[in-house]
């Protein structure tokens, strides 16, 4: 996971893939499709629409970079991107708001087809990946369907295919699973052949139950209490960092990016080993190392953060494109002597709770609360995500494709990090915003989260604060 600007791109012709103009008709013409958005969709398009009406525009996609030998064959490509889409049913359902209301709509498979078109040759890296993320910016709009885009970069020998997509559309599983759909669609596409993938389901039905479930939800639910209590004591708010981050976090503040591996494949091993020792696992040990880390750097405690959790929960959805993901409240209170092994302990616990807790939409427990914490920003939290991608579809081949998944830094005054357990290690990326005090802050805390974590790795006890060397991140 890294920035494009941090994922360089080599010179060559560049060619734009977007949706043809009988798919952008029938999304036109379409009427109202039953299914409503999900929670996550909504309050994602309806802040971007109050950002707009206020002149502001921040952008927010994620996606995916690699790279394939030799000459692109069009008309292979264009077919495997045109047979990728109609497999994922949320790429052809967009948002339109009538009288209020935010209606979806539809397109049908038949109707999906790609044009492209040559936007230039390129010599230098620097203009191409500005110009690169200019182009990715202005097609992945919220407010527009379709809010995806496929770039190419072609020269002699191999080229580089870039996708980007508005958050409506996909998560981070989404992104690091769709490189090996996209390769085998356009390898079948070469060999005449079906594509052997596994059946998949769609975001839609997803949002369609999901939607159907919570209205049930009331607001004596359990989960609704937890949030309301996890709310009324972090000040009335989600929190947000744990250390001062010089914003008051509602502002729109230009963003930075901080990338550290934790872990080599050995060290995260060996952690898994300790976790499992104390009855926790892998995930736990990074929640309990967050925790420590921030005690030992003088945060207030108890250590509150949102940790969001993936909500696949049948196997239909599992290579299934769209944003499933929900967030859960934890809270872990650690003594003054607490070491690792109570800490993860108490960490696993934590996230059990939240993780049942993210069953009930956050956004559904917002209506209930009468709350709204995104009137101003994209992000109504600061979290601390945490994937394992050892085992999506052509991970062993990440390296040889050169695959990256791509974040694009929105503005916000909150800080977010990711921690992704990959075949090579345990890696860090994190964004917070251009501040002196957040890069201050936000360093030593990864660089302490780090230390931690190799001290558990080593089996060597952390109940000593680790010598740190503060420094910026550019």
């Amino acid at each position: 996971m890294t920035e494009l600007n941090q994922y360089v791109v080599r010179p060559g012709q560049v060619r734009e893939w977007t949706l043809h103009p009988p798919a952008i008709s029938a999304a036109q013409q379409a009427g109202r499709d039953a299914v409503p958005p999900s929670y996550n969709q909504e309050s994602h398009v309806l802040t971007m629409a109050r950002l707009q009406e206020r002149g502001v525009r921040t952008a927010d996609w994620g996606g995916v970079a690699f790279e394939m030998p030799g000459r692109l064959h069009l008309d292979a490509f264009g077919a495997a991107l045109v047979n990728w889409i109609g497999r994922h049913e949320t790429l052809r359902s967009g948002f339109r708001s009538v009288g209020g209301e935010l209606h979806r709509f539809t397109v049908p498979q038949e109707v999906v087809g790609m044009d492209s078109t040559v936007l230039g040759d390129f010599r230098d890296s620097g203009v191409l990946n500005r110009f690169l993320r200019d182009r990715l910016d202005a097609s992945t709009h919220t407010l527009r369907w379709p809010s995806y885009v496929v770039e190419t970069v072609q020269r002699a020998d191999s080229v580089t295919v870039l996708l980007a997509f508005d958050h409506t559309q996909t998560d981070g599983y989404t992104l690091f699973a769709m490189v090996h759909e996209i390769q085998e669609f356009y390898a079948a596409a070469l060999e005449g052949r079906v594509p052997s993938l596994p059946d998949t389901g769609s975001h839609v039905s997803y949002s369609d139950e999901q939607r159907r479930e919570a209205s049930l939800v009331g607001r004596d639910h359990p989960a609704v209490l937890r949030w309301e209590r996890f709310i009324a004591d972090s000040g009335g708010r989600p929190p947000g960092f744990p250390l001062p981050l010089g914003t008051s976090g509602e502002e729109l503040v230009p963003q930075k990016s901080v990338f550290e591996w934790l872990l080599d494949s050995a060290e995260t091993d060996a952690l898994s080993a300790a976790c499992r020792a104390e009855r926790a696992a892998l995930p736990a040990g990074v929640l309990a190392a967050n925790a420590l880390a921030a005690r030992q750097l003088g945060a207030p405690a108890p250590y509150r953060t949102v940790m969001p959790f993936h909500t696949r929960s049948r196997s239909e959805w599992s290579a299934s494109v769209g944003w499933y993901v929900e967030g859960g409240p934890v809270e872990i209170d650690l003594s003054a002597g607490c070491d690792f092994r109570s800490a993860v302990r108490r960490a696993q616990i934590a996230a059990r709770e939240a993780r049942q807790v993210a069953r009930v939409p956050f956004f559904r427990v917002c209506e209930l609360l009468g709350v709204d914490f995104k009137k101003t920003t994209p992000d109504p939290f600061s979290l601390l995500s945490y994937m394992d991608v050892r085992d999506s579809p052509g991970a062993g081949d990440w390296e040889k494709w050169n695959a990256r998944a791509l974040l694009r830094l929105s503005d916000s005054g909150k800080a977010c990090l990711w921690v992704v357990c990959t075949r090579e290690g345990l890696y860090l990326f994190g964004r917070y915003p251009d501040t002196e005090a957040a890069g201050v802050n936000v360093t030593r805390f990864v660089r302490c989260v780090r230390d931690i974590l190799r001290a558990a790795a080593r089996q060597d006890g952390v109940t000593g604060a680790p010598r740190l060397q503060v420094a910026s991140f550019a």
